[in-house]
């Protein structure tokens, strides 16, 4: 009997470890299947900070980390319309390069997911959103520029209205030709927020909305694709405009090394930022790519790239030494973007019908 019973307790131990090894190699060949789905789930990208190779150097460096990405690439107002667009059908999964006041009105529609990153505390707490619906990745500056070997520094204008108030100058700067980007919408609220006026139309002055519209009329348009930078390297305008992190990549692409004009009222400062949009699902991949877009490793190889001014801290080391110097030469504009935000669509819709028609 006792023997019976040694070999049913040795028979079920036996088929017990094989039943626990099995159900282990299931677990373990699940868990790896999870981790590979979810590694190689597709992650739909938007963004307005992806020309110029960012875009290729993007998905190159993803696709190291085991993303698969698909990365469309829009202006900075053609993005936040077409994601608007799509608000009851949203197509991308991530959007990042849109600046603070852009993030806001998707929030306030209601079209992100809340979700902060791992590396957010390595951020300057005055710059996360306090609901965690988009997360800070990289300081932005608009201004004036110009070809620093051809114009002396003592002869360089101080300010926009400059441009259209000094005669020699009519037709030797460049003016934006459309709306459409985060940039030349800058070159416009940053001139209009020096005539606030809460009678006048849509809170600005009428001075203010003249002086606009001669700065538009005295400028020049780029030709066919023509850049604002390649127009005053090539001696065709005096002074043009572009922002921060383009300074070190057109200066050694186009072999200029650019003025900065920083005005007594300083220049535009805004934060671009990363969302995941909201869907019936979110997924995991989508907030391991944010995770992974912040990082101190990633930013610090996009800054040495294509000179940008990373917020995330352990980051800032790799910030190229070009773009520290335009910071030191620039002062941020005191400006209401709680305002700008409110009234920007109006202005560019005004702007379009009444001055670039």
């Amino acid at each position: 009997m006792k023997n019976i019973f040694k070999i049913f307790f040795v028979s079920a131990l036996f088929l017990g470890i094989l039943a626990g090894c099995g159900a282990n190699k299931t677990s373990q060949s699940a868990s790896k299947n999870t981790s590979k789905g979810e590694k190689n789930e597709k992650v739909v990208v938007y963004s307005n900070s992806v020309s110029n190779g960012r875009g290729d150097f993007l998905k190159e460096e993803a696709k190291k980390k085991g993303f698969k990405l698909e990365v469309v690439d829009l202006g900075g107002n053609d993005l936040f319309n077409r994601l608007i667009a799509e608000k009851d059908a949203p197509v991308a999964d991530v959007t990042f390069g849109m600046n603070q006041m852009m993030f806001t009105t998707l929030k306030k529609k209601g079209m992100l997911s809340a979700y902060s990153p791992k590396w957010l505390d390595k951020v300057d707490k005055k710059l996360i959103d306090k609901d965690s619906k988009f997360s800070p990745l990289s300081e932005q500056r608009v201004f004036m520029i110009y070809n620093s070997e051809k114009i002396k520094k003592n002869k360089v204008i101080k300010s926009w209205k400059d441009l259209y108030t000094t005669s020699s100058l009519k037709g030797k700067y460049i003016v934006p030709t459309n709306l459409g980007g985060a940039t030349a919408n800058a070159v416009v609220y940053t001139q209009l927020m020096n005539h606030k006026d809460k009678d006048g139309k849509l809170g600005i002055s009428n001075k203010g909305w003249n002086e606009l519209d001669k700065f538009f009329k005295n400028g020049a348009i780029l030709s066919e694709g023509q850049t604002e930078v390649a127009a005053l390297a090539n001696g065709d305008v005096d002074y043009s405009y572009t922002f921060l992190s383009n300074i070190p990549v057109v200066e050694q692409k186009l072999g200029v090394k650019l003025g900065i004009v920083n005005p007594p009222y300083g220049v535009p400062q805004t934060v671009e930022q990363v969302g995941i949009l909201k869907k019936k699902h979110v997924s995991a991949s989508a907030k391991k790519f944010v995770d992974w877009l912040g990082t101190a490793e990633f930013q610090g190889k996009w800054a040495e790239k294509f000179g940008t001014a990373p917020v995330n801290k352990d980051a800032q080391s790799s910030m190229n030494k070009r773009v520290k110097e335009v910071m030191k030469e620039t002062t941020p504009q005191n400006l209401d973007y709680e305002f700008v935000n409110d009234h920007l669509a109006k202005w560019d819709e005004n702007i379009e019908l009444n001055i670039l028609k």
